[in-house]
C-alpha cells in the first residue's frame, strides 16, 4: 500500500491516523457558520475540514423523495438541499481564504462540474467523491484531471462499480486514490458497519490506501475501524447538534468528541504493536524470572554424572531450558553445582567427552 501526501501530512500505514472533519453542509448555508466551523475544527485538532459544494437544481428533480428519514415525509430532497445552497463562490472563496489563515487543510466534495472547476480556483488540495457519485463517471474523470488526491466513498457500490471509478481516475493519470468504506444510511446502526469490507478493500485495491467514511453516533466504531486496516477516518462534524437546518447536525460529532476520537485512536495506535513473533523489550525480565530452567535439587559435586532424580525445573529462566531436560541425563559436571541452582551449559559436559 502507498502512502498519500496532501498538505504535507501523509496518509497511509506508516504514518498517524488522519482524522477529516465532514462539515458538509453544516454552515446551513450561512458564512459566518462556515467560519465557525472551521474555527471549530482547529481546536479539535483533526487534520483537515471538509465541506460540500452543490446546487440543489444541479443535484437533484424537485420531485426525488429522501432516502433517509427525518421525520418529515412532505418534503423532497429538492426542497432539503436548496436551504443549503445558498452560499455563492464568492463567499466559498473567503470560506477556504478563512482556513488556510487558520492553518487548517480545507477541500470539498463537489456535486457537480461547475463546482469542480470553482474548487480549483481556490486551489483545493484534494477532492472527496460521494458515495452516490461513485457511478457518476463524468464527474468523477473531471476530479481525476485536476491530479490532485481524491478521497471515494464507496456506501452501495459493488466491487465492479469501485473498479470502474478507480479505472476513470487512472485512466486521467491520477493514482492517488483513498478509498472510504462507507455505509449510506444516517446514521448507521453499529451492525450494519460492516468493518470486515475495509480488510476487504484492502486485498481486492491494494493500490490504493483505505478510509473509513463513518455515519454511526459516538466514536467508538470510528475508533475500532483502525483494527481491521483503516488509516483514516471521516465523520460529520457541528459546532452545536441542536442546530436543525442541515439534517447531519443530529449524526455530528462535536469538538469535544473529535479530540475524544484522538485519545482512542492514539491510545489504539499505540497498543497495536507488532506482528513480529517475539517478546518486546518490557517483557525482558519476565523472560529471566518467570520462566523456567533446569535447576539442581540438591549439591552436584564436579565429575558427577547428572541423572534425573538430580535436576527440577523451577524459576528463574536463566539456565539450560526445561526441554533439554531429557537430553542432559548422562552428562557429566564439569564444576560444582550448588543446591536449588540453574544448571547453565558450562557447568556440564558429555560424560565422553
Amino acid at each position: 500500500m502507498k502512502n498519500i501526501s496532501i498538505d504535507g501530512k501523509f496518509i497511509g500505514k506508516d504514518y498517524p491516523f488522519y482524522i477529516i472533519a465532514e462539515a458538509g453542509a453544516n454552515h446551513d448555508g450561512q458564512i459566518e457558520k462556515a467560519y465557525k466551523l472551521i474555527d471549530a475544527a482547529v481546536e479539535s485538532k483533526v487534520d483537515a475540514i471538509k465541506f460540500q459544494n452543490y446546487k440543489a437544481s444541479k443535484l437533484t428533480t424537485k420531485t426525488a423523495q429522501k432516502y433517509w428519514n427525518d421525520g418529515n415525509n412532505a418534503e423532497s430532497q429538492f426542497d432539503v438541499f436548496a436551504k443549503l445552497d445558498t452560499i455563492s463562490f464568492d463567499d466559498w472563496k473567503k470560506i477556504f481564504d478563512y482556513a488556510k489563515k487558520k492553518g487548517i487543510t480545507c477541500f470539498s466534495t463537489p456535486f457537480d462540474l461547475e463546482s469542480v472547476d470553482f474548487l480549483e480556483t481556490v486551489n483545493v488540495p484534494a477532492y472527496k467523491i460521494a458515495s452516490a457519485d461513485i457511478t457518476h463517471i463524468p464527474l468523477i474523470k473531471k476530479i481525476a484531471s485536476k491530479k490532485k488526491p481524491i478521497f471515494m466513498s464507496t456506501g452501495m457500490a459493488s466491487l465492479s462499480e469501485i473498479h470502474d471509478a478507480i479505472t476513470t481516475i487512472t485512466n486521467e493519470g491520477n493514482d492517488e486514490i483513498i478509498l472510504m468504506h462507507c455505509i449510506t444510511s444516517y446514521p448507521t446502526e453499529p451492525q450494519d458497519a460492516n468493518l470486515q469490507m475495509i480488510r476487504k478493500l484492502e486485498s481486492e485495491f491494494p493500490e490504493c490506501v483505505i478510509g473509513y467514511s463513518d455515519h454511526t453516533l459516538g466514536t467508538e466504531i470510528a475508533a475500532l475501524s483502525l483494527f481491521y486496516g483503516s488509516t483514516c477516518i471521516e465523520k460529520h462534524f457541528t459546532f452545536d447538534k441542536n442546530l436543525d437546518i442541515s439534517k447531519d447536525h443530529r449524526l455530528s460529532l462535536t469538538p469535544n468528541d473529535f479530540i475524544e476520537l484522538r485519545k482512542k485512536v492514539d491510545l489504539i495506535e499505540i497498543s497495536r504493536g507488532s506482528e513480529i513473533e517475539n517478546y518486546i523489550q518490557v517483557e525482558t525480565d519476565a523472560v529471566k524470572y518467570a520462566r523456567r530452567s533446569i535447576v539442581s535439587t540438591k549439591k552436584i559435586s564436579k565429575g558427577t554424572i547428572i541423572t534425573p532424580d538430580l535436576l527440577d525445573i523451577k524459576r528463574p529462566g536463566t539456565g539450560i531450558e526445561p526441554k533439554f531436560l531429557d537430553k542432559i541425563i548422562g552428562y557429566s559436571a564439569i564444576s560444582d553445582i550448588e543446591e536449588d541452582t540453574p544448571l547453565t551449559w558450562d557447568n556440564i559436559e558429555l560424560k565422553n567427552e
